[in-house]
């Protein structure tokens, strides 16, 4: 079967940072796609595509041409990443036997959109934002704002989709650079320890810790951070 866009970028990611990175061959069921070796220790990843959809082809080819781009019909927040956590959910849980960590990694083949931003990330892995008001029941009274909380729509809980340690999103901000940002699933039943890929360069992102009334955001680990 031949490579996908994304497998060939993230063989030469691996290449061009010395990481070693060895495909899974498929057997009579659908498996990951590789395995990366870092300091003895097994990796399980698999590899998704998001591929421009009509309307978001057309937005690249009016760019393309010179034209103002015109942005595509809006879908709800991280509607494309929950869809690629639901796609591989099962063939990692399989592989990484609650031994190995596992990463998702996700490639956008050019969409304008930005379905794979930081936000984008969060909102599939941990829930859409709600905004919570309070309502008093004197009319006279304002309605005020009493904090904010993850809600509906999320894909990483403490029962869901534990077996996906992180979520990768690999991207090429120009021809020669090839770029590997990392969003660490806090509900991980086997945690992908961050110092592991610390050692080749790779940016690195977790939720914070003791947000109260509002819903936690990413912090990069950074080196004295590191386990």
């Amino acid at each position: 079967m031949a490579k996908t866009n994304s497998e060939i970028v993230f063989e030469n990611y691996c290449k061009n940072g010395g990481i070693t990175c060895k495909r899974i061959l498929e057997g009579g069921s659908k498996s990951p796609d590789y395995f990366l070796i870092i300091d003895g220790l097994k990796i399980v990843v698999e590899v998704k595509e998001i591929v421009p959809n009509e309307a978001e082809r057309e937005a690249i080819r009016l760019a393309e041409e010179g034209n103002a781009l015109i942005n595509p019909p809006a879908c709800t927040p991280g509607e494309r990443v929950r869809k690629k956590i639901k796609e591989s959910s099962a063939q990692i849980k399989a592989r990484t036997e609650k031994v190995y960590p596992s990463l998702l990694v996700l490639f956008d083949r050019g969409s304008p959109v930005g379905h794979l931003d930081p936000y984008e990330i969060r909102v599939a892995m941990y829930g859409l934002e709600q905004v919570h008001v309070a309502v008093p029941r004197n009319y006279s009274v304002r309605p005020c704002f009493t904090g904010m909380s993850y809600g509906p729509k999320r894909k990483m809980t403490e029962g869901h989709n534990t077996s996906i340690s992180a979520i990768g999103v690999l991207y090429t901000p120009n021809r020669d650079e090839i770029l590997l940002d990392v969003y660490h699933n806090k509900f991980a039943a086997v945690p992908l320890n961050s110092r592991l890929l610390a050692k080749y360069g790779t940016s690195q992102f977790e939720l914070e810790d003791g947000v109260i009334g509002n819903t936690a955001k990413w912090k990069e680990i950074s080196a004295h951070d590191l386990p």
